[in-house]
């Protein structure tokens, strides 16, 4: 027997309900965050940085529902309630200040070894990459963060870890990188962050929209998945011509 799919209706449904996982992940509370959170502060970008903290207009926006945080979220309820079930070994989902108007959420606290660990979910080939070139400065900034919030309140923090998970193949290609916690690490990235708030109340770039030159970009790759690019901008209060040249 010789099947035959039905092409157009088909099409047609895969539309209507990628449309409807669209607007859940654009309506999620991840995606209407406006406070910035661990996982921004230690941006390489200052610029990026700025335009976050500033909450300025959003001008790349895929419109692609962040697909791929909406699998990261239900990787992480998933994993929550496997770990949960060993609540003399494990702390789940622990909320952490880090400082007034910065906290998180540690993914998983090993208590017996003092290790703070934050899961990632990423494509097999990513998990690949990690196991030759490392966690990014950002990602051990994050974790590291979150570490500093645990020892604030007591806990007796040894290390940290990013565990990159793999959205296919098998658990077992998971890449476990793991860090001696360092305090020092934490503070200056909260100082650095200090400083990029200073500059933004000694440039003032909403009344002298200008200044945003003067605010230091690095341009990668990456620019291209930042909300605040447009190629070949002209005007920084707009948007950032990031690895482009303005013309």
């Amino acid at each position: 027997m010789t099947f035959t799919p039905l092409n157009t209706p088909s099409k047609a449904l895969a539309i209507e309900l990628g449309e409807i996982i669209t607007q859940a992940g654009i309506f999620s509370p991840r995606s209407q965050q406006v406070y910035i959170g661990p996982s921004e502060v230690g941006q390489e970008c200052t610029r990026k940085l700025a335009y976050k903290l500033l909450d300025w207009e959003k001008v790349n926006e895929t419109g692609g529902g962040n697909w791929a945080a909406q699998v990261g979220t239900a990787i992480h309820s998933h994993l929550e309630g496997i770990f949960a079930k060993f609540p003399d070994r494990f702390e789940v989902e622990s909320k952490v200040k880090i400082r007034a108007n910065l906290a998180g959420t540690v993914d998983l606290y090993d208590k017996e070894n003092g290790i703070v660990i934050d899961w990632k979910t990423t494509s097999p080939a990513n998990v690949k990459e990690k196991r030759s070139s490392g966690a990014s400065q950002q990602q051990i900034i994050q974790v590291m963060l979150y570490a500093y919030g645990k020892a604030q309140e007591g806990h007796d923090v040894k290390q940290v870890g990013l565990a990159f998970l793999p959205t296919g193949g098998q658990i077992s290609d998971m890449f476990l990188e793991l860090h001696p916690y360092d305090e020092q690490i934490a503070i200056g990235a909260l100082q650095r962050l200090d400083n990029v708030y200073e500059l933004l109340s000694t440039v003032d770039v909403e009344k002298s929209p200008t200044m945003w030159a003067v605010i230091p970009a690095v341009p990668s790759r990456n620019c291209n998945y930042c909300p605040y690019f447009r190629p070949f901008s002209t005007d920084l209060s707009v948007a950032c011509n990031g690895d482009t040249e303005a013309k």
